[in-house]
């Protein structure tokens, strides 16, 4: 309301950051909710299209990386923990950009079953591999994050019974592989 009369570009600005703040203040708040709910019940599983959970995660970063296309057929529907779903997604994406070289594409798609992160980044040597799932491990320090992230995006996979897979070249690029078939909805079955 009160940014709609104003005409003001700074004060424009300062709402707008304002609005900024709101949002990350939802997100901890939806965050927090999320993680009581899975100390008070541990099956939190949902029905989702895959499609457009990306759609909108993509939709967050793509005006950080533009160089991101997504390979996914409509219809494609997911019985499992969203909001963890999620988090995972967002984990591999930016792992992906944090690692990219050259503003290369990274290219997120699905076939067989089988969801894939794509990127020509830095890559990963093969005794590297052994160490990512492991708990504040960073592959480079320089780099922002704490290491955490691909051990709660394994712990997910683990508990949602999606089995996940790293092929990584060193200074060709990483290809993360989750394997939806435990998770895909069937109607049938229901």
């Amino acid at each position: 309301m009160l940014r709609k009369g104003e005409l003001d570009i700074k004060k424009q600005k300062r709402f707008q950051r304002i609005e900024l703040a709101c949002e990350d203040l939802k997100r901890l708040y939806q965050d927090l909710d999320y993680y009581i709910k899975r100390e008070v019940r541990r099956d939190l599983k949902e029905v989702f299209e895959l499609k457009n959970v990306l759609e909108q995660e993509l939709e967050k970063l793509n005006s950080h990386n533009p160089q991101i296309s997504l390979h996914v057929q409509e219809g494609i529907t997911l019985c499992a923990d969203k909001r963890g779903f999620i988090k995972v997604i967002d984990n591999l994406i930016s792992n992906a950009i944090k690692y990219n070289k050259d503003n290369n594409a990274i290219i997120i798609k699905y076939t067989n079953k089988r969801l894939s992160v794509v990127d020509r980044g830095i890559g990963i040597s093969e005794t590297e591999l052994f160490k990512v799932f492991d708990r504040y491990y960073q592959l480079d320090t320089t780099k922002d994050g704490f290491g955490i992230g691909l051990s709660i995006v394994k712990a997910y996979c683990d508990e949602q019974k999606i089995f996940l897979n790293i092929a990584s070249k060193l200074g060709i690029g990483t290809t993360v592989s989750l394997d939806l078939k435990n998770v895909i909805y069937n109607k049938a079955e229901v």
